[in-house]
């Protein structure tokens, strides 16, 4: 869920800018605690539906075990990765629980952005798993928690590189804090080489321009279609997993592929449900 508004401020004397101003921070400050209010209503009735379904997990391995038994981790490759890689230690504990990270169930992790359910990063990490080889290089688009940079980093080490691109700089600050925590051996350049990297912009403005092809690239929000300054990022022989539909309804996660002459293909896998990939023009529900 990811919730915005957009006031506008009309023409008039300072002093009127002024007052419209300060009304419209006033009205935007209520609906983002409101918003804040609703995210933590929905984790505990998340976390209730799980529990009822079976949770009540209350640590990594037990979660991986849950996936494999589910039919959800296949690969001996991403079931180590997630297992190497604490979910609890990466969602934000101010609006969920460490137990709660445990739960098959999509977490509020701040400013209207949450971090998927364990479920979807293994699909996403098996459909990628062929691509995710030691030395490859991986676009991941907004990266929010940084747990799925992680689990990518543990895949391609310990030659390759992940980037992790996040609009939200209060998370990029929350990731890079986990991740220190958390698994610091993936953001120490041993022998010069970088690993992992998260940083904070639109991967569909132009900071990508100077950044080499990606065997990998997985898009962790909602976009409205399968945008070309992505496309040219997906190396020959790249798999791009990307959810492709309006925003605030249902999408459908894409699998792209690009052969090594450069032709492209896709195939929809399954409806999901995924906050908005906006670019950098629009304000967050992709109004102009």
């Amino acid at each position: 869920l990811a919730i915005a508004a957009a006031v506008s401020i009309g023409a008039g004397t300072a002093p009127q800018q002024q007052q419209r101003q300060a009304q419209a921070q006033q009205q935007q400050q209520q609906l983002k605690q409101a918003t804040l209010q609703h995210q933590r209503q929905q984790t505990t009735q998340m976390g209730t539906i799980s529990n009822l379904l079976g949770g009540a997990r209350t640590s990594q391995a037990e979660l991986v075990e849950y996936l494999i038994h589910s039919g959800l981790v296949k690969s001996s490759r991403v079931a180590d990765a997630l297992r190497a890689v604490d979910r609890g230690k990466y969602v934000n504990h101010a609006y969920a629980s460490r137990t709660d990270a445990y739960q098959d169930h999509p977490l509020v992790i701040g400013d209207g952005q949450t971090i998927s359910a364990p479920h979807m990063h293994a699909i996403c990490l098996e459909l990628l798993e062929g691509h995710l080889a030691p030395g490859a290089r991986v676009l991941d688009v907004g990266s929010g928690s940084g747990y799925l940079s992680a689990a990518m980093a543990k895949m391609v080490a310990p030659d390759g590189f992940v980037l992790g691109i996040e609009k939200v700089p209060e998370l990029v600050v929350h990731a890079l804090a986990a991740l220190q925590a958390a698994n610091p051996e993936l953001l120490s350049a041993e022998g010069g080489h970088e690993l992992l990297r998260i940083v904070h912009g639109n991967a569909l403005s132009d900071m990508l321009a100077d950044e080499a092809p990606f065997n990998a690239i997985h898009v962790g929000a909602a976009a409205d279609e399968l945008h070309q300054a992505l496309l040219d990022k997906l190396a020959p022989g790249g798999r791009m997993v990307v959810p492709v539909g309006p925003h605030y309804s249902y999408q459908v996660l894409m699998a792209v592929d690009k052969d090594s002459s450069g032709a492209v293909t896709t195939e929809a896998l399954m409806d999901v449900g995924y906050v908005p990939l906006t670019r950098p023009s629009e304000y967050e529900d992709g109004t102009l």
